[in-house]
């Protein structure tokens, strides 16, 4: 992959702020182009009810000079055009942060995952832009709610064995401390999470208790006191590469049902953490409940199996599990805080939040967490 200039000229806010010219120059600064030029491309906005924080288009692209190797569309991510959502974005520099895994860690990632063409932040009016490969993948995102956000035996299974490859490339490696970019778990922005959780379920717990069991909301009125001892038990566990927002909105798949490939994208939240931030957000809220009882009984033991493959050692499965109980309860106040302040712009969003955080604390339920809260 070409070093990317990511401190760009222009960075356009908006699509509509997009030129042939911006283009050309994009493409070429991130290698893509030499001496070729854009003469004209088409926009095609996608829903804002796709991404909390980003805005979303499609661009289809036409060259001076045609060759195989140049890409005939692309995937363009811009700042959110939603007030609360950017400002968010920025605070926790999504932007930068994807840029600077594509750049330093890309190539290096055992995933099928977007070549990015271009990456640029301007700093002053705090526009962004990614320009990535346009897979031709397929996402459940027009699906039904509960099939949109649900995996079945064979795609979780898929996406838990290439997401062991990657944990496993870098299970307790040092040189992930090199990058000041990739947030550690143990970092400000998880403690002020830890912290805004108390008040965020005092928003979300009257829209929440009609879904809840007593048990499940329990977990979630105890939560706030065992937070503490979650971060510790988070941060004493083997660290790896985390994409910490692995979840089925986050893939793509060569067909739904029973893939044989799939593609995982929007990697603006790394993490250098345990693998269990990953682990539990697929497994948390994207196994529906019929499906529950195959967590502990199929998808963990899969998921430890190919990890140890991978050649990791001295992380026996019980370890696993009990990782995975606390991850759950991480999982729990995240969505908690985030939905708490994210504009979803959607027309089931109450819908929605009642599947997430409804599935998520059955899960803490299921596998014990009730006990660990007290």
């Amino acid at each position: 992959m070409s070093n990317i200039n990511t401190s760009s000229h222009d960075i356009p806010e908006r699509h509509e702020d997009v030129t042939a010219e911006w283009l050309t120059q994009a493409l070429r600064s991130g290698g893509v182009l030499v001496d070729q030029s854009v003469t004209g491309f088409n926009v095609d906005p996608i829903s804002a009810a796709r991404s909390r924080m980003t805005s979303l288009a499609r661009i289809t692209v036409e060259y001076d000079r045609y060759s195989p190797e140049l890409p005939a569309s692309m995937f363009a991510k811009f700042v959110s055009r939603l007030p609360a959502n950017r400002e968010r974005a920025e605070q926790r520099n999504l932007f930068q942060t994807e840029i600077s895994l594509y750049e330093n860690l890309g190539d290096a990632i055992p995933m099928n995952m977007p070549r990015m063409y271009f990456g640029g932040t301007e700093g002053r009016s705090g526009a962004a832009v990614l320009l990535l490969e346009d897979i031709k993948g397929f996402s459940k995102s027009e699906l039904p709610l509960t099939e949109e956000w649900s995996v079945t035996r064979t795609e979780a299974l898929l996406a838990l064995q290439e997401l062991a490859k990657m944990h496993a490339k870098w299970w307790e490696d040092p040189t992930l401390y090199e990058h000041d970019w990739l947030v550690p778990v143990d970092s400000d922005r998880l403690r002020s999470s830890y912290r805004s959780y108390k008040g965020s379920w005092a928003e979300l717990r009257g829209v929440m208790e009609p879904a809840l069991s007593p048990a499940e909301l329990r977990i979630c009125d105890r939560l706030s006191n065992y937070l503490p001892t979650v971060l510790s038990e988070l941060c004493r566990m083997p660290a790896t590469l985390c994409h910490a927002d692995f979840h089925v909105g986050n893939l793509l798949w060569d067909k739904l049902g029973e893939p044989e490939t799939v593609w995982v994208v929007y990697w603006q939240a790394p993490v250098e953490g345990p693998i269990v931030l990953d682990v539990a957000v697929l497994l948390g809220f994207c196994v529906p409940g019929a499906d529950q009882r195959l967590v502990q009984t199929v998808y963990l033991p899969a998921y430890h199996e190919a990890l140890i493959n991978a050649g990791v050692a001295g992380y026996d499965y019980h370890q696993l599990l009990n990782d995975y109980r606390y991850g759950l309860l991480n999982l729990l106040q995240h969505f908690v805080v985030v939905l708490s302040v994210v504009d979803l712009v959607r027309a089931d969003s109450l819908e929605l939040i009642h599947l997430i955080v409804g599935r998520i604390a059955a899960s803490a339920d299921d596998v014990g967490c009730g006990k660990l809260v007290g």
